[in-house]
């Protein structure tokens, strides 16, 4: 038994005695004064182009959400016609609430529009939470009328 042990400790020092990797080459290489301008110079110009993707497409997206928003609000004034008493008072009071903060989300989306750096973060928060608000606001009339 003992003599097993020993065998398989062994054969186990054995086989990983060549998993060490290979040394990495290093090489020196020189660096003109160009290479490290257009280094430093190409990442915040890449920063900058990124977040101006970025702020027109969540710009873009909140106008394209508002649109459908507003094409669902013109079906719900058309069921709205044809409610009667009750139901279209209610109805009346969640087209009012749903024009509110439609417009709240509109107002957001103009202030995005205007901003500029660290406010334009700060509004897009807010943008995109009154847009959610919107966006709920129309499904829970969608679902009600």
């Amino acid at each position: 038994m003992a003599h097993s042990w020993l065998l398989l400790s062994a054969a186990v020092l054995v086989s990983c005695s060549g998993c060490t990797e290979a040394p990495v080459e290093h090489t020196v290489r020189k660096v003109a004064s160009e290479d490290v301008a257009d280094t430093t110079a190409n990442p915040v110009e890449s920063a900058r182009q990124l977040a101006a993707q970025t702020r027109e497409s969540f710009e873009t997206r909140l106008e394209a959400g508002l649109a459908e928003m507003d094409d669902e609000m013109e079906r719900l004034h058309e069921k709205g016609r044809a409610l009667k008493d009750d139901a279209k008072s209610r109805w009346n009071k969640k087209m009012v609430e749903l024009e509110a903060k439609r417009k709240v989300a509109s107002e957001k989306l103009n202030e995005l529009r205007k901003s500029t750096g660290e406010a334009w973060e700060h509004l897009e928060k807010g943008a995109q939470s009154a847009w959610d608000d919107v966006r709920k606001a129309v499904q829970d009339a969608a679902e009600e009328f």
